[in-house]
């Protein structure tokens, strides 16, 4: 049972960081998508920008 666990636990495991390298393959590209995301939904909205104004940047 254990044995079964590990082996099922292992190969999720590294299907899931391939699939995580194959649409990530560097990390400038990453952190600027997710700067992009950020500023898409909480810059950019009308009623999350107060928001991000006075808790992240302290306006």
């Amino acid at each position: 049972m254990l044995r079964r666990y590990l082996i099922v636990n292992g190969t999720l495991t590294a299907l899931m960081y391939g699939a995580v390298w194959a649409f990530a393959p560097s990390v400038p590209h990453l952190v600027q998508s997710a700067q992009s995301s950020f500023k898409t939904f909480a810059i950019d909205s009308p009623l999350l920008r107060p928001v991000v104004d006075r808790i992240i940047v302290g306006r």
